[in-house]
């Protein structure tokens, strides 16, 4: 009787321990993924000039990492497959989704810049100041760039230096053309020559490329869109299966033979969309 409740004793303590152990491993991980989670929400958005709370994205994103999974694993009925992919798809999002602003805020930029030029250069010829012209483009431009110049004339106020600035601006926006830009106007500075005439070459030219990279985009939007299908007609292929083969397709969800089938499909399937990717990109 003793050893029964010397066993059960032990059991008990090593239960206590580890669930102390796991709560507190996961305290730390917890607070970890919070301090990273704000410090990359508050950079990317201030780089976006996306004035929202982090704190309300770090809540949001909580609630998503607990009730998703959650009601995918009462549908799927159990099963943990689903359940922990969409953990991590929930996890990665945030990332996924800065990464995707930025790059559409560079490309808007991009379209912007040789109209942009074109009237600094116009106010050039005018006999405006290089400063003053910039000043009435950040007034009268559209955002994103607007916001970018605005940010340099503050940097300017504030006591740097014109080439510091525009350095800075390169830095914030890292595109070929918006170094360029910047190039043009250091060189005009350093060892003089008709800026006016500099940029409106430059806008020419950067606007002849954008001509260049829709008519590429254009030819090879047939084959970004066949790598797409590709992607996707296996999981259309496993979708219909499961609903009208239930028993034959259960296997593959709830056996680790299944879910080893399943990540091999995921990765062959990744590197064959990033394949026709590659393929379809083309620099100009």
């Amino acid at each position: 009787m003793n050893d029964i409740w010397l066993v059960a004793l032990l059991t008990f303590s090593f239960v206590v321990v580890v669930a102390l152990l796991l709560s507190r491993a996961s305290a730390g991980f917890m607070e970890r993924y919070r301090s990273n989670f704000l410090d990359q929400a508050r950079i990317n958005l201030a780089d976006m000039f996306l004035f929202v709370d982090p704190q309300v994205l770090f809540r949001f994103n909580v609630f998503a990492l607990l009730i998703i999974p959650t009601l995918l694993w009462v549908v799927s009925g159990g099963n943990l497959l689903l359940p922990a992919a969409m953990l991590v798809i929930v996890a990665v999002a945030p990332r996924k989704l800065y990464l995707w602003l930025k790059q559409r805020r560079l490309d808007q930029i991009q379209q912007q810049l040789p109209d942009s030029l074109l009237m600094l250069a116009g106010s050039l010829r005018a006999g405006v100041g290089f400063n003053p012209a910039m000043e009435a483009l950040a007034h009268d431009g559209q955002p994103p760039l607007a916001q970018e110049l605005a940010l340099v004339l503050r940097e300017q106020h504030m006591g740097v230096r014109t080439d510091q600035a525009l350095e800075h601006l390169a830095e914030r926006v890292p595109i070929p053309d918006m170094k360029l830009f910047v190039a043009a106007v250091a060189i005009s500075r350093e060892v003089g020559g008709n800026l006016a005439e500099s940029l409106a070459t430059l806008a020419e030219t950067l606007r002849r490329k954008l001509i260049m990279e829709g008519k590429v985009k254009a030819l090879t939007a047939q084959g970004k869109l066949q790598g797409i299908v590709m992607a996707m007609l296996p999981a259309g292929l496993v979708g219909f299966l499961v609903l009208f083969y239930p028993e034959t397709m259960n296997p593959m969800f709830h056996t680790p033979l299944g879910w080893c089938v399943i990540g091999t499909i995921c990765l062959l399937e990744y590197l064959g969309y990033r394949m026709c990717r590659k393929i379809m990109t083309i620099d100009i």
